[in-house]
Order: structure tokens, then sequence, then C-alpha cells
């Protein structure tokens, strides 16, 4: 039997990085803290375990961050802050073995409340049961059908389109999304009206099963953390559910063949300077992931190329650098290292159950309800969730899950990993 060693170091490397933040967590939470507090009248002393600060600042964190989420969600977009007509835009669809779900993004593209919307469908040479979709699709006058001559992946499909199309303003979609019918004139208002560089919108998956519903719940309290940052002027940008000009798209010369181009993409527009609007209260749906395999396949995926973009931020592979490209530097490393924080953090949750501090043990379970069960009853309203699972319990684990993702691609960047990654079943639900 033959040992594959680089897989075998990085799987190793993962167990033990992952027993050593909950040791760590563990060691550190239950240390005693002594605070003393001094005032005319009275001294007041408070011993407790070093887990109390911790956690308290945790859920001082997701609370804040959820409650800013919940206000940007449930505020109602202007309505005088949408374009129904104005200059022509192109939406494009990169698709790859998409065929059953590209009538998803496509007709609901169709439907759109801007007068002049047109659809670049960008398909892969010998991808030929997904071109016979894209074929029939643009009997459509507003649909084309593109062959990517730079083909292998999104990014360079992407960057091809724009190359061959004559557009000044443009927006990028995956197959699988649903796109709100006032994505588009809310975007078009976003460039033209308030020369925006780039415009965002938010994008959920369909919680409709017990594994949809946990990536549900995830994306919640991502977009929630997002929130923390963005008054430091960081802007999440993505390569879908996202338009922009042809002049900022030519800016931040385009989108790079990395694993992770939208993540790399947002790190450029903010090196540059570009004005990024982010507007969560419009949301556009995707399929999610299916399996709990397709789960951790998918956020393997997603952690990798992060750790790929902080490689190349560290090595000097973005232009400019200066003071903004510190700052997102900075950003990539607090993403991760927060990431591996969540793990010790259980530990010390346990710590404070174990010396009978109930009420701070279930601290951050309330922090997480307060920023998911708003946004999941607004969602709900929305139709958004077609049939939500029991799952959406287990959402306090996403944090801790995510940072065991983060430690195992970590391991497997250095030891093993080949560039490849991996590509979730869409099947249309």
């Amino acid at each position: 039997m033959t040992v594959d060693v680089r897989r075998l170091a990085g799987l190793s490397g993962s167990f033990f990085g992952t027993g050593l933040c909950l040791a760590f967590g563990l060691y550190n939470g239950v240390q005693q803290l002594t605070l003393i507090t001094t005032l005319p009248w009275l001294v007041v002393e408070i011993v407790t375990v070093s887990a109390v600060p911790a956690v308290l600042v945790f859920t001082v964190l997701a609370t804040l961050s959820g409650l800013m989420l919940t206000r940007e969600v449930f505020s109602s977009p202007d309505p005088n802050e949408r374009l129904s007509e104005g200059p022509p835009i192109t939406a494009i669809v990169p698709v790859y073995g998409d065929g059953d779900v590209l009538p998803t993004s496509v007709e609901s593209l169709l439907e759109s409340n801007y007068s002049d919307v047109s659809v670049a469908i960008v398909t892969e040479p010998g991808d030929d049961e997904t071109i016979a979709v894209a074929e029939e699709l643009a009997s459509h006058p507003d649909v084309q059908v593109l062959t990517n001559r730079q083909p292998g992946s999104k990014a360079r499909a992407i960057n091809d389109t724009v190359a061959r199309l004559d557009a000044e303003y443009f927006c990028a979609f995956d197959a699988d999304e649903w796109v709100d019918p006032d994505f588009v004139p809310t975007a078009m208002y976003a460039l033209v009206e308030e020369d925006r560089d780039v415009f965002q919108a938010r994008r959920v998956p369909r919680a409709n099963g017990p594994v949809e519903t946990l990536a549900y719940c995830e994306r919640l309290l991502f977009h929630a953390s997002y929130k923390l940052v963005e008054p430091l002027g960081f802007t999440y940008c993505r390569s879908s559910s996202s338009a922009f000009t042809r002049e900022a798209f030519d800016a931040v010369g385009g989108l790079n063949d990395v694993v992770t181009e939208d993540i790399d993409f947002a790190h450029t527009c903010f090196r540059q300077g570009l004005d990024v609007r982010q507007a969560r209260n419009l949301t556009n749906e995707m399929e999610a992931p299916h399996t709990m395999r397709d789960l951790w396949g998918q956020r393997k995926r997603w952690r990798l190329g992060h750790i790929e973009v902080f490689q190349k931020a560290l090595t000097g592979g973005f232009e400019p650098t200066g003071l903004r490209g510190a700052a997102s530097t900075l950003r990539l490393a607090t993403s991760l290292t927060a990431s591996v924080f969540m793990v010790a953090l259980v530990s010390k949750v346990a710590v404070l159950a174990y010396y009978g501090y109930t009420e701070y043990a279930l601290l951050p379970l309330v922090a997480v309800a307060a920023t998911v069960l708003p946004v999941l009853y607004h969602d709900s309203r929305k139709g958004h969730i077609p049939d939500l699972s029991w799952s959406v319990f287990l959402a306090p684990l996403v944090y801790p899950g995510f940072g065991i993702v983060t430690i195992r691609c970590a391991f497997e960047y250095v030891f093993s990993w080949d560039g490849e990654w991996y590509q979730v079943e869409k099947t249309g639900a």
C-alpha cells in the first residue's frame, strides 16, 4: 500500500493544530483573573476565570455585528434610487456543467425591471450539454452565447467577455442565481447616478433542507462579520451578484485567475480606492450545497483560496501597497486568525460551564440567535426560505466549524495542496 506522505502530513497537522487550539483555550480559560476597581469610597475586587472576558468580547462584537446587519437588511430600499431605463448593461453568466441550473439566472435576468439588459452566457469548450441549454436560451433576442477563449476558470470567462463586448456597464452572476428584478435598476442607479465603481447585493443560499439551512445560517453570520470592518472603509465585493463599470474593471486589471477570484477582487478594489456600494436590503438567491460533503468541500475551497490571496499579499503580489495595502493584508490576516480563535473559544465556553458560570456560557448562543433570528424572519416573509430545517439550531457551530476548516486548509496548503479545487454538484433545487 502506497502512503501519500504529503497528504498524511497535512491531515496530521490539522488534527494537531485543532487539538492545540482547544488545549490553549482550555489552559487560558482556567487562568485566574483579578479585576480591581477603585472608587473614592469603595474598592471592588472581582476574581474570575479568563474565559469570562473572552466570551464577553465575542458576545459584544457578535451582537453588534448582528444588529448592524439586521438594520441594513430591514431597511426599505428607496424607490427613487432605481433606474428603470438608461445605458445598456450586460449580465455575464459563466457556466461549466451548469445546464440544469442555467435557466434560473437567465430567466430571472430577463424579468428585470430595467429596460436594457442583455445576457451573455459564457460557456467552456467541450461542455456540450451546457452549451445545448445555453443555445436554447439564446433564442431570446437579449441572450447570446459566447465560448470562453481563455478556458479554465470563471475569472478568465468574465475577463474574456468584458474584452469582447462594447458595453460600459456589466453585472456578473453564477448560473444558479435567482436575481431580484430590482437588482439591475438599483445597481444602475448606483453606477450611473451615484458614480459608484462597484455595486454588490446580498446573496443567500436557498434554505430547503438541513444542509441548505446550515449554509444559509453561515451566510448570515458571515455577512454580519463583514459589517464590523465596513466602517473602516473595507467593503466586500464579489464576482457574483455584483455590477461594475468597465472603467473600474480596467483599473484593477480584471479578475485574477486564483481559486477565490472574488476575495482577490475585493482586496484589489480596496487597494485601488474604488467606491464600492453594498446593499444587503436587496437579496438574490443561490443554490446551497445539498450534502455535508459538498458543504465541507466548498468551504475548503473558499479557505484555501483565502490563504492563497493572503500569501499573495505577503509576497508583494498586490499593487499598490502603502497604507491601503497594509490594511488589506491585515484584514486577510485577522479573518484567518479570528476563525482559529473560534476553536479556542469552544474550550473557554466549556470552562465556564464546568465552573458553573452558566449565564456566561450561554452568551455566545444569545449573540448568534440575535443575528440569525431577525434576518431569518425577514427572509422568510420575503420568500427566500422555502423549507426551513431543524438544523437552524446548529448555527452556533458555524464559528468553530469554520475555524476547523481554516486549520485544515492551512496545513493542506503548506503540505499537499496542488491548486485543485472542489466543485459542488448543482441540481436546480
